[in-house]
């Protein structure tokens, strides 16, 4: 985070949440019309709806805007929803997705790129078993925050794959593996189900209420019951429920409610979040007190709340959603922790600073809900002379000093703090350790090997302390009564912690011992960075966000005349008084305590709002412990009665010293923008001022203020440990005016003891200097005097104005001292003491003033005259007065100075340079306008040479005047860069001697290979079959190929490709920015400070310069006045060689420019619904181009394809501005825009104004459109440059004493010449002479803007300019018109299915079904269905039925078109991937139809089918993928998605069904030749299948169905009965007969 961002982290700002949602699989919902929406505080956005399949593909992008703080801002949560649609009822909700946008801020761009969330079922919803145990799937999304103060993200792309654009549907699928992109890490703890159980046992709150808590996690919402009319509220309630851990919704936020005029208000909040990174376990914490603060004013203490969090794991995979709450038995405290009664105690002894013109002080301290006693006493003005009047009083409290106290009962957790002050201590001490390390570094610059044995020590001694640490137990200590959860996961995260911190140090000192003497210098960097790292982390881990055991804040309180000043609040953790007496804390330390205003609302300790600093001591002790902590400080403090102390010895007496160098001040910071000012420094009731320093930005002092005989209470070694401070106020002066205060710092005291004062000189001891080892020198760094010189930042209202370069020191006096006569004024003398003043060195200045860009102010820019003066030190170089005004740029007449300057050898000690603008009114009067600083000056400064100053005696005619001659060069500049008035002596470089080496080049014995050793891949292993006719491609085909990467396919490599920048050209470093040939500096009138926000500055022009810095060697001139003839300006004529670049200047260029838009990306939505329809508008030197014609409709990434050409002329019309608008039936609005900078292009030696291509080639989509070939570039480079031209032996260049080989890797048929000539320019870099890369041809993204909404990136830009001068003859352009999509024709014969689940059960109880297959592309609406399978009993199915389907297809972006009606004239264009959709149906008569199976096929990206039926089985992973549009043809069987049958749900989901296919694509005019039919019509028709007897439709045919269907189940049955019936009859008939036969038989 910048410094600025950091100081107004707490302000209301805009921030733009922006969220792609790509798409979702495996959602189990296979019919119906999905869709997802998006909530985020009471704004919802929908995308359009996705018809009947399982992995819905939305890629719709949304914007939500807000304007609040980032506090505010991370509590929102934003919630996914998967829904259904339905016709006459609400729909359905199918799954939810929550990410918290804290989770989405500590991500390392404050976003995610293309991961998956997994959809969860809704929450507090009663589900039935069959929702719970199906799968929800998987949602695909780009989640980002812009923020207004953090520099512009270049896009959601992801760390890796920076060549992989966004516009893109991807083809790789890396991105699709959803392990591997999910949106929670899962490499630290695997994703599982936990309950989590939140505890509310009791609250102390002050006011007395109805009080309620109400607790939100994710999408839950607990409450407890209201404890009424209470100050001390028991609910003993406990909220549990199950979520996945670890989650990006994992956020708890705790609000105690309270009964107020008849309505709840929120009294408190308190939010945390159970972070995994913390301890490698689930969440917990507490029991414990949560100490609670008014959300409104956080000064103010409301309570405390004991509450406990616990959570446990669950082996249930999907538990319920639902929230519960029960009652609980109430917390026993006394076996975690025991109540003491504690003793504050606050002695203040000295104030300075203090902010006020009253005459009397008051002074308290509070903790919680307990304050103390009130002290009060009278405030003097500080002693001394002042040119001004002073607004700050000071006072000094006379001995025996009397303190401030009271009572508070508190836990007592001391134990739990050991390895919190373990690691402040380890922390202070690597802090100082590396501060001394870096005067080590001042002192003795060059002796790395000597640098390195401290560094080294350093680390040792670091090691030590850990080992020592970790010896004497101090992170496992033992607590009683008990310890929680959370105090174990922590102590065994700390002890892993420090266990492996040693081998990280190991580390580190092993690089230093391995390391090489050249990169030593180099190492010692890095690891100086490495354990300032170190610190960061060990700092975080000692205040971890010690949620648990924390203190309520400490807060010391000054007010004087009835009115507040200040507040300092402090951690009272640090001034507990410990029983162990190893470990020191700050208590009853002497200490300086800093007050800030009340209505200091900013984030940073350096804001310029320190009202008061307060010399003094603060304890915290438990009252038992009293007498001993007594005893402890008996040596320096004597107790006389409660309340009341008496120092030992009473006083002792300093010297103070203050060493003021100089100061960089920012412009605009007061009313004239230069302005003389004075330094005023305030200690200890004394205060002194430096001289005022004249007219500059830059001022220089050189003083030294001296406070005699300070007598300060107690002994020297209080302000030892703790340095006290000095306070710092910087002022500017004007004539008429009252003094104008700039800024407010503080600069720490370096206290020097009598005993160490006479060690502490720099100087070595002289003849024992070189023996002394440098471990011994570091040691004796340590206590200085006098001390290193520092920049000291001087803020104001929250932002730096001002930094001074500056130390101070107290140095105690010894008695025989004291007694002399001395004078008890402050005395100011000139003169830094020449050990730490910086040694100065001459540098020759130059600056080349280009002009003034931009102007805005018309009243400014038609007054008059202008010059520009550049400040550096004590020298002023002027450039002549201006030109006339060319619109809104300005040129000088004399355009170039340069003089001689001294500066420090430190370059950390270098004055910035100062620019302003100055207007001439009158013949001597002179205003300044406006003005800048250029912060870095040493980046100008021209290492590897040296100039020599020779003081002219032969030129008698006029004044002497000093010349400067060159005494070597080996730096690499060119033209633009070298308006050097002197002659330089340019070193050639060496040409190839050794000539039998050329004799194997020229033979072609040494190959081009051997020249530069480039690995040509790819060469010779070019398939036949892979090589694509070039006739089709376009500039499209290249540029979709430059996004493609390692896993496409290798036939991509065969095409050209461009580079594509992820960000604006001139942001690329490599071209150093395009501002090699001048810098750009705003120049600022003046500064608005807002009260919330950073301050604003008045930016009216834009002044460009080049600069130059050379180190001369020059004898001592006899010049007593130290100025005089060294930093008069040089008087020289400018070298005849730079005249030219110098008149270029001011000559009239006139250009044709060509602007080549591309596409846009993530378009910010203008329009309430739907995406915008944008189109561009060019706006330069006064024309304007508008493309309101061509606009895209409703699009976030927009194709334009279109190419613009303007005139310009130099340097009048240098601003190229683009638009971008959203087109509208009443207005358009803007959606954002970008300016690019044409003379930057123009003039800068990267050659920005046409790219050069990877390859030449004369034709086809990747011709040379430069107007010269590259051999003629680079002999005019060469010539330039003053080198000898390319000579060429074989099949190799030589150029400036470097051999380059061909790097063609598809046009090998092109000239060889123009192809090494290629190679050489493509290597600029590698040339000694040169040593800087060309632009190569590019396609650059630019972020867009709105000016309402500063830097909040609305979307991004894809396109290129080529600038041409308009007398020559220019090239054609390229047509980058896009490639309209193809028609194709996609037949699809359905042939067999097997193993489908059957859906029915027929009469006789068997299962079967009727089976049919539908299938459609572009449209639901337009499916296509076979004819029906009826009876199928096996799960096999034959059809031999023809599916035909039209597609427009785009095989650059490999997106399939839609065009779609969206109203009465407009037509909506949609782009999905080109997937065949075919789904397995059960037909019914009376109910609904009934769904089976499915298969999704991506026509450019399927998997291979297999070749049988017995081999066909689930795709695994590694299965080879094929692009059927180029395949063309392909058959096979292809696993099917089965859908389950109600009575097997409970089982996992079953994948085998399996279809046979036929697929064929075919072009539009393959279609025609060679058409076919549909279904088994013809042309081209086909056989129908052999299907069994039984399958048709028996409501159609009855007789048949009786014949087939009925006859042979019931023959058997039939045959039966009727035999049965025949018998029975038989048998009736004979019984019935038989009486009357047995009648006739006659009786015997």
């Amino acid at each position: 985070m910048s410094y600025m961002e950091d100081c107004f982290a707490g302000a209301p700002q805009e921030f733009l949440i922006c969220i792609t949602v790509h798409k979702a699989v495996q959602v189990g919902v296979t019919s119906g019309d999905l869709y997802v929406r998006i909530s985020l505080d009471k704004m919802t956005k929908t995308t359009k709806s996705f018809p009947n399949t399982e992995n819905p593909f939305f890629n719709e992008y949304f914007v939500f805007e807000f304007h609040c703080t980032l506090t505010e801002l991370l509590r929102l949560t934003i919630l996914f929803e998967l829904k259904k649609h339905m016709t006459y009822k609400k729909n359905v909700l199918v799954a939810e997705l929550l990410v918290d946008l804290h989770s989405v801020w500590n991500q390392s761009n404050h976003g995610y790129f293309k991961k998956w969330g997994r959809l969860e079922a809704p929450i507090g919803e009663h589900q039935s078993l069959e929702a719970t145990t199906q799968s929800h799937g998987y949602l695909q999304l780009d989640l980002a925050i812009v923020s207004q103060h953090s520099t512009i993200i270049t896009g959601l792309r992801s760390e890796d794959q920076d060549n992989q654009n966004l516009n893109k549907w991807s083809v790789d699928h890396d991105y699709d593996d959803i392990e591997k992109n999910l949106l929670t890490n899962v490499s630290s703890f695997a994703p599982s189900n936990i309950r989590y159980f939140v505890a509310f046992y009791r609250g102390y709150f002050t006011k007395q209420s109805n009080y309620m808590i109400q607790v939100s996690f994710a999408g839950f919402n607990g409450k407890t019951p209201v404890a009424r009319n209470t100050t001390t509220p028991v609910w003993n309630h406990e909220i549990n429920f199950a979520w996945m851990y670890p989650s990006v919704a994992q956020r708890f936020l705790i609000l105690i409610l309270a009964h107020e005029h008849l309505q709840w208000k929120c009294v408190a909040e308190y939010e945390g979040v159970p972070r995994r990174d913390r301890f490698k376990a689930t969440p917990s914490l507490g029991p414990t007190y949560l100490h609670l603060y008014d959300p409104v004013n956080p000064m103010t203490y409301v309570g405390r709340l004991l509450m406990e969090l616990r959570s446990e794991m669950l082996k249930d995979s999907q538990p319920s959603r639902i929230l519960d709450s029960k009652t609980v038995s109430g917390l026993d405290e006394s076996r975690f922790w025991l109540d003491d009664v504690y003793l504050v105690e606050f002695l203040p002894i000295l104030g300075q600073h203090i902010h006020t013109t009253a005459t009397a002080y008051k002074i308290s301290a509070r903790l919680a809900e307990h304050s103390s006693n009130v002290l009060e006493g009278l405030l003097s003005t500080p002693l001394g002379r002042f040119q001004s009047a002073v607004h700050t009083r000071s006072f000094r409290r006379d001995a025996p000093f009397r303190s401030c106290m009271f009572r508070v009962r508190l836990p007592d957790n001391r134990a739990k703090y050991e390895s919190d002050f373990f690691m402040l201590d380890l922390v202070n001490y690597m802090r100082s350790e590396l501060e001394t390390f870096k005067i080590f570094q001042l002192k003795h610059p060059l002796q790395e090997e000597e640098q390195a044995k401290c560094l080294k020590a350093i680390v040792g001694n670091i090691l030590t302390r850990i080992k020592e640490g970790l010896d004497a137990h101090r992170f496992d200590h033992d607590v009683q009564p008990q310890r929680t959860t959370w105090d174990f996961n922590r102590q065994l995260y700390l002890l892993d912690y420090f266990a492996k911190l040693p081998q990280e140090l190991h580390q580190v000192k092993q690089k230093l011992r391995s390391c090489f003497l050249e990169h030593l210098d180099a190492t010692i960097a890095d690891v100086v960075i490495e354990l300032q790292r170190l610190v960061a982390e060990i700092g975080g881990l000692s205040s971890m966000a010690r949620l648990q055991d924390e203190w309520p804040e400490l807060v010391l309180s000054l007010s004087a005349g009835g009115k507040d000043l200040g507040v300092c609040r402090l951690n009272a953790k640090l001034f507990l008084h410990l029983q162990n007496q190893n470990q020191e804390t700050l208590c009853w330390r002497l200490k300086s305590f800093s007050f800030k205003a009340s209505s200091c609302t900013h984030t940073c300790p350096n804001c310029g709002c320190t009202t008061a600093i307060v010399l003094g001591c603060l304890s915290i002790v438990v009252e038992r412990e009293r007498k001993e902590f007594l005893s402890v400080i008996s040596g320096d403090w004597t107790s006389i009665e409660p309340m009341l102390w008496q120092p030992n010895p009473a006083q002792t007496h300093f010297l103070c010293h203050v060493y003021v160098h100089q100061a960089k001040v920012r412009p605009g910071g007061e009313k004239k923008n230069v302005c003389d000012s004075h330094l005023r420094i305030l200690f200890a009731g004394q205060a002194c001022e430096t001289y005022t320093s004249p007219g500059t930005l830059s001022p220089i002092w050189n003083a030294v203020i001296t406070f005699n005989n300070l007598s300060l209470p107690g002994s020297v070694n209080l302000y030892l440990k703790n340095p006290p401070l000095l306070s710092v106020e910087f002022y500017n002066t004007e004539r008429s005016l009252p003094d104008d205060l700039v800024g407010m710092g503080s600069v720490p005291v370096s206290v020097i003891s009598e005993d160490r004062a006479t060690d502490s000189n720099w100087e070595d001891d002289g003849g024992l200097s070189w023996s002394r080892k440098p471990l011994q020198k570091l040691q004796r760094l340590k206590h200085l005097t006098p001390p290193p010189l520092k920049w000291v930042p001087v803020a104001r209202k929250g932002s730096v104005q001002a930094e001074v370069l500056m130390s101070a020191e107290l140095i105690e006096l010894s008695l025989h001292f004291i007694g002399q006569d001395i004078k008890k004024e402050p005395i100011l003398a000139t003169g830094i003491p020449p050990v730490i003043r910086p040694n100065m060195q001459n540098f020759v200045l130059e600056v080349f003033f280009v002009g003034l860009r931009n102007y805005s102010k018309s009243s400014m820019s038609s007054a008059g005259k202008r010059k520009i003066k550049v400040m550096m030190g004590d020298l002023v170089l002027t450039s002549g007065p201006s030109t006339a005004r060319v619109r809104n740029c300005i040129n000088f007449l004399v355009a170039y100075a340069s003089g001689v300057v001294s500066l420090p050898d430190q370059q950390e000690y270098w004055p910035a340079i100062i620019a302003t603008d100055v207007l001439l009114s009158g013949f001597s009067s002179e205003s300044v306008l406006g003005a800048a600083l250029i912060p870095n000056s040493s980046g100008f400064l021209q290492r590897n040479r040296k100039l020599k100053c020779v003081p002219k005696m032969e030129q008698a005619s006029r004044e002497d005047s000093t010349t400067v001659s060159v005494d070597d060069d080996d730096e690499e500049e060119e033209e633009e860069e070298d308006e050097l008035e002197w002659e330089e002596e340019e070193t050639k470089p060496t040409r190839i001697s050794n000539w039998w080496m050329r004799f194997m080049f020229a033979l072609g014995l040494r190959p081009a290979a051997y020249a530069n050793r480039q690995a040509l891949r790819y060469n010779g292993d070019l398939d036949d079959g892979e090589v694509v006719e070039e006739r089709e491609f376009t500039w499209w085909t290249k540029f979709y190929n430059s996004m493609y990467w390692s896993a496409a396919e290798m036939s991509h490599d065969h095409k050209h490709r461009l580079v594509i920048y992820h960000e604006e050209l001139e942001k690329q470093a490599q071209f150093g920015y395009l501002q090699d040939w001048a810098v750009p500096v705003q120049l600022v009138h003046g500064v608005k400070f807002k009260k919330q926000a950073p301050p604003k500055e008045d930016i009216y022009a834009t002044l460009k310069l080049q600069l130059k810095l050379t180190p001369c060697q020059c004898p001592v001139l006899e010049d007593p006045g130290g100025g005089g003839d060294m930093t008069r300006p040089i008087a020289n004529p400018i070298h005849p060689r730079y005249q030219s670049t110098l008149q270029s200047l001011n000559t009239i260029i006139k250009l044709i420019v060509r602007v080549y838009i591309v596409q846009g990306v993530q378009m910010r939505p203008r329009d309430l619904k739907g995406d915008s329809d944008c189109y561009v508008k060019l706006f330069l030197g006064g024309k304007m181009i508008s493309d309101r014609a061509h606009f895209s409709p409703n699009h976030s990434n927009p194709v334009f394809g279109r190419l613009f050409e303007m005139e310009a002329t130099l340097p009048g019309d240098h601003m190229l501005q683009i638009m971008v608008y959203d087109h509208d039936k009443i207005k358009d609005e803007v959606i954002g825009q970008t300016t690019i900078d044409l003379e930057d292009r123009w003039r800068t030696r990267h050659r920005a104004t046409v790219g050069l291509a990877n390859e030449y080639t004369r034709s086809g989509y990747n011709h040379w459109h430069d107007l010269n070939l590259p051999s003629e570039i680079l002999i005019s480079l060469c010539y330039r440059r003053g080198i000898q031209p390319p000579h060429y032996y074989g099949n190799v260049i030589e150029v400036d004493g470097m051999l380059f080989g061909d790097e063609t890797v598809i046009s090998k048929d092109e000239e060889l010449h123009e192809r090494l000539s290629l190679a050489v320019l493509k290597n600029m870099e590698k040339l000694p002479s040169f040593g800087y890369k060309l632009v190569p041809e590019h396609v650059e993204t630019r972020s867009l803007c709105r000016d309402d909404f500063p830097n909040v990136e609305q979307g991004k830009l894809q396109m290129w300019i080529e600038l041409f001068e308009a007398n020559f003859y220019v090239p054609n352009p390229i047509d980058i018109t896009p490639v309209p999509p193809a028609d194709f024709e996609v037949r699809v014969v359905v042939k067999n299915l097997h193993g489908i689940q059957a859906g029915d059960k027929n009469i006789f109880g068997k299962l079967m079904s009727d089976i049919y297959v539908i299938g459609w592309c572009e449209d639901e609406d337009k499916r296509q269905t076979t004819d029906i399978h009826y009876r199928s009993f096996a799960g096999d199915a034959a059809f031999n039925w023809r599916l035909v389907f039209g597609m427009k297809y785009s095989p650059n972006e490999d997106l399939m078109v839609v065009r779609r009606k969206a109203g009465l004239l407009e037509e909506m264009e949609f782009k999905k991937p080109p997937v065949i959709y075919l789904q397995v149906w059960d037909k019914d008569v009376l109910s609904k139809d009934e769904y089976l199976a499915a298969l999704e096929l991506n026509l450019s990206n399927m998997y291979a089918p297999y070749p049988n039926v017995q081999l066909c089985k689930p795709y695994p992973k590694t299965r080879k993928r094929i692009n059927l549009f180029k395949r063309k043809v392909i058959s096979g069987w292809f696993p099917l998605q089965s859908n389950l049958h109600p009575s097997q749900r409970s089982q996992a989901k079953v994948r085998n069904g399996k279809i046979q296919l036929d697929i064929e694509i075919c072009s539009d005019v393959e279609a025609s030749n060679r058409p076919a039919g549909r279904g088994q019509d013809p042309p081209m028709a086909l056989e129908p299948p052999y299907r069994p007897d039984t399958s048709f439709n028996p409501l159609t045919h009855p007789c048949k169905s009786l014949r087939l269907i009925l006859w042979p189940v019931i023959r058997k049955y039939v045959l039966w009965t009727v035999f049965i019936l025949i018998l029975i009859l038989g048998l009736v008939i004979f019984f019935s007969n038989l009486p009357g036969k047995l009648m006739t038989i006659p009786l015997e």
